[in-house]
């Protein structure tokens, strides 16, 4: 017990200890939407009602400033203004470095950063426009439009919090490939047919990163019965069809599974249809491609519910079963680009066994505060095993004094130990916990890195990572 008090405090002073200190302007809120609109037709694919949940103080705008310089005569200013304009919002990362020295006293600024890159010999004008694309986009971290799930949504900068239809094939996804400091040009985009002369349609779009991407995936859907009165009680079914692959290669001297290809044809019938909820029962059709290797695809079914709270809350509750080849479950989740070939292992689904999962995010899309748990269990045999709990909070914004944050808790529950689900998430016995964060305290900024290791018995093992930067503003 004393243990488990004192990795409590541990995590609430990470997260809440900024907050004692003197608060520095007003919290980022969205500003008036009324400015910049797209009305959502009837029958809309999409719902057309504002999913952001303002948790922040009132209409305004933030930054930080910080300011780092070196013993040798280096010097960085880092400027991250934060603000809305109707329903657009902007996050950039603006960088100035340079040299100084103090006898005779001197400053050089070095604008190399800003300049378009050198075209070279020989290269086309498409490719020259795509690389200063690139080069400029480090400027940017984030730019959106609308809100998920309405008529029209767009965003530039690093995925957060990503279900693709009802999550076959991403779930609940974070790009954890960069630090919480860093941004990539990833973009998420959501289209109603409706807007392209298409009724009772739609699109959605993702890639981690439109110059180099490792992931790539859409969906578009309909709903094909829709215009028949004959059929008006269900009259909404939707189908839809999944893609999902790693265009490159994420390490091929390691071999792991980065070629495969997923696709996912899903029907889905609304159970709860409200003005601010929605509830669907679905059933997928699972297949995946074989990589190098192997000579035969797999494939699945998987069925279960899946709903929303307008872009504010979504959930989905699951049972998948394959039924041929070598079949991985959550083949796209978040630390793909960085997991081990045993890492891959783990998430196969045997033949004759069953996967139970559910998921249940919550996304301040606006304010950059995503918070996620799932649940994990196999079936086998009659028997329930091998249960694992998750839970993730992200911020990625400025949220009071927490300028990011990215804090994950793992439950592992080992065949060996036979602890039961509820039973185990009162112990610490096979826990991880990792926290990275960027916390400003005038007139200092500090990084922070938390990992805590509890092995069988509950002994943990600790790493425990800082850096201060002096923070302007």
């Amino acid at each position: 017990m004393p243990r488990r008090l004192g990795l409590l405090l541990l995590m609430i002073l990470l997260a809440t200890f900024p907050l004692s200190a003197e608060e520095e302007g007003s919290g980022f809120a969205p500003a008036d939407e009324s400015q910049i609109s797209v009305e959502a037709p009837q029958n809309s694919s999409y719902s057309s009602t504002d999913g952001s949940w303002p948790i922040t103080g009132t209409e305004g705008s933030t930054g930080l400033l910080e300011g780092m310089a070196t013993s040798d005569g280096f010097f960085a200013l880092s400027y991250i203004p934060d603000f809305s304009i109707g329903k657009f919002t902007f996050q950039f990362d603006m960088k100035i470095k340079g040299s100084y020295a103090t006898e005779p006293f001197g400053v050089s600024l070095d604008f190399s950063d800003w300049k378009a890159p050198a075209r070279e010999a020989g290269e086309s004008l498409d490719d020259y426009g795509v690389a200063v694309l690139k080069h400029y986009s480090r400027f940017i971290r984030t730019i959106q439009y609308g809100q998920r799930y309405e008529s029209f949504y767009l965003r530039f900068g690093k995925l957060l919090g990503i279900t693709l239809g009802d999550g076959a094939l991403l779930n609940g996804y974070f790009d954890r490939s960069v630090s919480v400091r860093s941004s990539r040009p990833g973009l998420e985009l959501m289209v109603d047919g409706i807007l392209l002369g298409i009724p009772n349609a739609g699109f959605q779009f993702i890639t981690n990163d439109v110059f180099k991407p490792t992931l790539t995936a859409w969906r578009i859907f309909s709903r094909p019965l829709s215009e028949y009165p004959e059929y008006a009680s269900i009259a909404d079914l939707q189908m839809g069809l999944s893609f999902a692959h790693s265009p490159t290669s994420v390490d091929e001297q390691e071999g792991q599974l980065s070629k495969r290809k997923l696709v996912a044809l899903d029907i889905s019938l609304p159970v709860i249809t409200w003005n601010w909820f929605n509830v669907d029962f679905f059933t997928d059709l699972i297949a995946q491609t074989p990589e190098q290797g192997e000579s035969r695809p797999a494939f699945a079914y998987r069925y279960g519910l899946w709903g929303r709270t307008r872009s504010f809350f979504i959930f989905n509750a699951s049972v998948t079963v394959p039924t041929f080849g070598r079949y991985y479950a959550e083949y796209f989740s978040s630390d793909f680009e960085s997991r081990s070939m045993e890492d891959l292992d783990e998430l196969v689904i045997e033949l004759g066994s069953a996967r139970l999962d559910a998921m249940f995010g919550l996304n301040f899309v606006r304010e950059g505060v995503y918070l996620r748990a799932k649940m994990v269990s196999d079936y086998s045999f009659g028997d329930y095993h091998d249960y694992r709990f998750l839970a993730n909070a992200r911020i990625d914004k400025r949220l009071f004094n927490i300028v990011s944050l990215d804090l994950s808790y793992e439950k592992l529950y080992p065949t060996t130990t036979g602890e039961r689900f509820f039973e185990g998430l009162q112990t610490l016995n096979n826990v991880v916990l990792s926290a990275s964060a960027v916390v400003k305290v005038k007139p200092y900024s500090f990084d922070l890195g938390l990992s805590i290791l509890f092995d069988e018995q509950a002994q943990a093992t600790y790493k425990f990572d800082t850096a201060v930067r002096i923070s302007i503003l």
